[in-house]
């Protein structure tokens, strides 16, 4: 018993450290952009955290139960560990797709705010866009031109449509990053093989219960970083009065996204390349 509590808070750390790097620096700028974005308050704030961590705790903590029913051991089988890796590598890659279009989204709102401010400081048309004509039923009207960036902006648009529609969002988030965090089950089998080997082999309920518990331990010592960096958004909203200030926040944020989902997308891209031996 006394080697499974150490186990469990074993896998506590272990969570609470992946989550203060890993997962910190995969969700922070894009959880902390998107509550500026939508000017959310501290409970809605926490509401998203809440939705980003939770399937990734529900996730671990059934494949835990699982591992821990038919062994821990299966993880070290050769096909199993490299469907893992490549499970976990192309939910890095779709983590930094998602990253890359929702940033560029708030971005591209960021930047045409920052126009159109500029247009009615100088007394032009806000809002004012490049257009070309175009008919609809004999009367000429003008339509936004369709070059790359609204093309861009479209295509964003899928990713992340708009202010107050953030809850699907950070599910599929949270959905996708537990797929990622597979590529941790190396280091936590062998943990976990042993805290269950050390209550002298129990029955197969016992060993899945046994490992349901270590996961659900370590998935929330990885919450932790992510509650408390969607609080600090939700704080710093609160707290920002200037609009101006929460503007340029927003658009460095959203730099920071697309920057960091340009490197997850080119890394992933690299890694899955050597796997199959293209490189």
């Amino acid at each position: 018993m006394a080697g499974f509590l150490a186990a469990g808070a074993a896998f506590f750390l272990w969570g609470l450290l992946r989550g203060l790097s890993t997962c910190l620096f995969l969700c922070a700028p894009g959880m902390v952009s998107i509550i500026v974005n939508e000017k959310a308050g501290m409970a809605r704030s926490l509401w998203l955290g809440v939705l980003l961590s939770l399937p990734r705790i529900l996730f671990l903590t059934a494949l835990g139960a699982v591992l821990g029913f038919v062994g821990f051991e299966v993880v070290n089988a050769a096909p199993v560990r490299g469907a893992l890796t490549a499970v976990s590598a192309g939910a890095y890659l779709f983590l930094g797709i998602m990253l890359l279009f929702v940033g560029a989204r708030i971005l591209d709102a960021y930047l045409q705010g920052t126009v159109d401010a500029g247009e009615k400081r100088e007394g032009g048309r806000p809002g004012a866009k490049a257009v070309r004509s175009k008919k609809v039923k004999g009367k000429e009207c003008d339509a936004p031109a369709l070059g790359p960036s609204r093309l861009w902006s479209r295509i964003a648009m899928r990713f992340y449509p708009g202010k107050g529609r953030s809850e699907g969002l950070f599910l599929l988030w949270g959905g996708v990053l537990s797929l990622a965090c597979l590529l941790e089950l190396g280091l936590l089998e062998g943990a976990a093989a042993s805290a269950l080997a050390g209550t002298g082999a129990p029955a197969a309920a016992a060993s899945a219960g046994g490992g349901a518990a270590l996961m659900l331990v370590f998935s929330a010592g990885a919450t932790v970083p992510v509650i408390a960096a969607a609080a600090a958004g939700g704080g710093l909203v609160s707290s920002v009065k200037s609009r101006a200030t929460l503007e340029k926040i927003r658009g460095v944020g959203a730099m920071l996204m697309v920057l960091l989902g340009l490197y997850f997308v080119l890394a992933e891209i690299y890694k899955i390349a050597v796997m199959l031996n293209w490189y």
